[in-house]
């Protein structure tokens, strides 16, 4: 079956493409940096529970999970409408053919959000104790989260794969057999683990001006967790881009200027954010990391763009400009950004979790 047959019309657009895809990736750029710091707490929480009952550092860690958690999900909502926007006649039907497990993450994000409050209770002596368990149950769901992301991001630039429909009409139509999925994934958890250990080593270097003295130890272990994490990233970002189909590769390696450009870009962001990560160089770190997103972004979308290109391309996209809506829109973000600044700087003011 042609797999086009499947694909519904696009929906009108307001504003030209590119306003929507440039603003698709900067939604993007900023839910991606704190779900990476949401999944990279709880996973370095994990371990951390594992190397002693009571860790302070397990403490701190555990006090910024439910803030994070609720940031990542308020940061997705404008992700999701642009992508709607744009690609909404791919994600809809990706999205209902694997319904179970999409419903799934709704109930996953919100049993992970309260075990966090949990835990925060837990290691700040409110509530009865949960111990490594609770980190294992969180990070679980967090990882599952990821996987299910993980299918739908593969399902919506592979409309072949839908036809699998018609053998399997139960909402769980998966692509793990796709080469790309399980580079891909671990592609996204290698990054949580890095941003995480770059969090705890923004924390102790803010500890170490203070003139506490486990702030020198706690940028040495975060910017070690940033390092390594970094350098498996890398190794697996070739194996990923190895896993791609042939047409899009080869634009990559040389085949579309702009691309490779971009790719070539990246690689070097990411070798310098390895650099200031093995140095100990937390804030090169940190806008290394925030240029190497970036860039990773562009890369993405060029590669969806590419993936999708025998059945859409963003030029042919209709529009019948009503840029009042972008207006309002941009009108409303500007101040939905400072409300949640002033709410973080409040929260911040408050007294941090014990041994922090």
């Amino acid at each position: 079956m042609d797999p086009s047959a499947l694909i519904p019309p696009a929906d009108v657009l307001p504003v030209a493409p590119w306003i929507v895809r440039f603003l698709l990736d900067g939604a993007f750029v900023a839910h991606i940096l704190l779900v990476n710091v949401m999944l990279g707490l709880t996973l370095l929480g994990l371990v951390h529970s594992f190397r002693s009952a009571e860790s302070n550092n397990g403490a701190w860690m555990a006090g910024r999970i439910p803030n994070t958690t609720a940031l990542t999900v308020n940061l997705a909502i404008p992700a999701l409408l642009f992508l709607q926007a744009l690609y909404g006649q791919f994600f809809y039907v990706s999205s209902a053919l694997m319904g179970v497990y999409w419903y799934a993450v709704v109930l996953a994000v919100m049993a992970a959000y309260g075990l966090a409050y949990w835990q925060k209770g837990r290691l700040t002596g409110q509530e009865a104790p949960g111990g490594g368990f609770v980190w294992a149950l969180m990070a679980a769901l967090m990882i599952f989260v990821a996987l299910a992301q993980t299918n739908n991001a593969l399902l919506v630039i592979r409309p072949g794969i839908w036809t699998g429909h018609f053998e399997n009409r139960t909402g769980t139509l998966a692509a793990l057999h796709d080469p790309s999925f399980w580079p891909r994934w671990l592609h996204f958890v290698t990054a949580s683990v890095a941003v995480g250990g770059l969090a705890l080593a923004m924390a102790g270097r803010k500890k170490a001006k203070k003139g506490e003295a486990s702030g020198a130890r706690l940028v040495s272990e975060g910017m070690a967790w940033f390092g390594w994490a970094t350098l498996i990233q890398i190794m697996d970002g070739l194996w990923f881009l190895v896993s791609q189909p042939g047409p899009v590769r080869m634009a990559f390696l040389g085949g579309d200027t702009v691309a490779t450009a971009f790719l070539f870009t990246g690689v070097i962001l990411a070798v310098a954010t390895l650099v200031f990560a093995f140095t100990g160089r937390v804030l090169l770190g940190a806008a290394s990391l925030a240029a190497t997103v970036m860039a990773m972004a562009a890369i993405r979308d060029m590669a969806r763009a590419l993936a999708l290109a025998p059945f859409y391309a963003m030029a042919t996209h209709e529009v019948r400009p009503e840029y009042s809506t972008l207006a309002v829109f941009l009108v409303c973000l500007v101040l939905t950004m400072a409300a949640v600044v002033w709410a973080v700087r409040t929260a911040g003011a408050k007294t941090p979790p014990k041994g922090m």
